[in-house]
């Protein structure tokens, strides 16, 4: 059994099967069903494809399919310069390698070139692919470890009440808020820096929706306290500590805004 003709089209295939066994020559057509599995494998494996069923009708069977062109179709069959395949006239684009119709000698080694990429830049496309892909891997390292958010809750004296939420850009704690007295309501925030250190603490006593006494962390240790106003809002008075001895006052007397009166400490926080 030898394969005898391959074309795009079933009805030409199905016609030149007619045209065979009308000449007594016994023959089938493969991949009638094929198209459908187009796209999922080489399109020139899913061509209609006329085959002779016994190899001494091949010859036969050639000479009137070539009889048959030259009736049906003016002009003659051309083959591709490249891969040596045969096409009828009709065909303008070889269907096993893409080469146009009319293409010849010195251009085959061209094409031949164009087609195989160098040593060179082959290497040069898979370093390209590495270096984007070890680019792309770093990018969303980088926004899961510093970029997103999350958050984790717990109840610590199990009333079925979360008292205490996390929050996480990345894999860091950026913020926390806690209700310590357990009545429902968050009053302190803790705000975290990239080392997991607490560097600022609001505490809204009043429950007012904002702070009125913020402490101040600086290298793990207490720096600085401020009351504020509920009323307006500005600092009534100020503390300062220096190795968590306090140091320092600043009060505003008048609620001005301004710092009436200061007061230093020793060590051992007596007024100075």
């Amino acid at each position: 059994m030898k394969k005898l003709h391959v074309s795009q089209s079933l009805v030409e295939v199905e016609s030149l099967k007619d045209l065979l066994e009308g000449a007594g020559i016994a023959c089938m057509v493969r991949n009638q069903q094929s198209s459908s599995l187009a796209g999922s494998v080489p399109f020139v494996e899913v061509f209609p494809e006329l085959w002779v069923l016994n190899d001494q009708d091949y010859d036969i069977g050639k000479e009137l399919l070539a009889g048959q062109a030259s009736t049906a179709m003016p002009g003659s069959d051309w083959t591709c310069a490249v891969c040596g395949e045969c096409h009828a006239t009709e065909f303008v684009t070889c269907w096993k390698c893409g080469v146009e119709k009319g293409v010849e000698g010195s251009q085959k080694v061209a094409i031949q070139s164009e087609a195989s990429p160098s040593g060179a830049s082959l290497g040069f496309g898979v370093l390209l692919g590495v270096c984007l892909g070890v680019a792309a891997t770093l990018c969303m390292y980088w926004l899961w470890r510093y970029s997103s958010m999350t958050s984790t809750a717990y109840d610590r004296n199990a009333d079925g009440k979360d008292d205490v939420v996390y929050e996480y850009k990345g894999q860091f704690p950026w913020a926390a808020k806690l209700d310590n007295d357990f009545d429902g309501y968050f009053e302190t925030a803790l705000f975290y820096n990239q080392a997991g250190e607490v560097i600022r603490t609001e505490i809204d006593r009043g429950r007012a929706g904002r702070p009125d006494l913020i402490e101040y962390n600086a290298l793990g240790r207490l720096d600085s306290v401020e009351f504020i106003d509920r009323t307006t809002g500005r600092v009534k008075k100020r503390m300062y500590y220096k190795l968590d001895a306090k140091v320092r006052e600043e009060i505003d007397e008048d609620g001005d805004g301004k710092f009436e009166r200061v007061i230093e400490f020793d060590e051992f926080e007596n007024p100075k």
